[in-house]
């Protein structure tokens, strides 16, 4: 199944806006999932940049990007699980750290699990993943030793 079908199974979306204009890869996304993706009247695309040191921002992003995976069946995207789990080590927050990291890897597992890596992208291979991957341990050991 290509990932269009995929994607599009629940809504198919018009792919041209009122004028005639094509709509961009977020404005589809935006209405495949009936917003889910937005956070403050924004993709989480456009508040990345402004907004990437701000953990609060951060982690609406997170819940969008987990909301948009549970609505149209796209990955959630690695950028905004490092954005807070860098935000929360700097904060010394192990305990969020851990969290966002953990939930991320959980979620990109499961959803891999129930649609497969042959017609998508797997995120798995990225950068981004690896790098929350590599982070989770010293985490831990972080969190452990906050906590003693």
């Amino acid at each position: 199944m290509s990932m269009l079908k995929f994607l599009f199974k629940k809504k198919k979306p018009s792919l041209e806006k009122e004028d005639g204009s094509p709509k961009t890869s977020g404005e589809l996304i935006a209405e495949v999932t009936d917003g889910a993706n937005l956070v403050d009247g924004k993709q989480t695309w456009e508040i990345a940049e402004d907004s990437k040191h701000d953990i609060e921002a951060m982690k609406r992003c997170c819940d969008a990007e987990l909301k948009t995976m549970d609505k149209s069946g796209l990955v959630p995207a690695p950028y905004y699980f490092e954005r807070v789990a860098i935000l929360s080590r700097k904060a010394k927050n192990y305990k969020q750290e851990v969290f966002y990291c953990e939930q991320y890897i959980e979620k990109v597992e499961a959803f891999y699990s129930k649609v497969g890596s042959e017609s998508v992208a797997d995120v798995r291979k990225g950068p981004r993943y690896q790098a929350i991957v590599k982070r989770l341990p010293k985490a831990r050991e972080l969190y452990a030793k906050q906590c003693t």
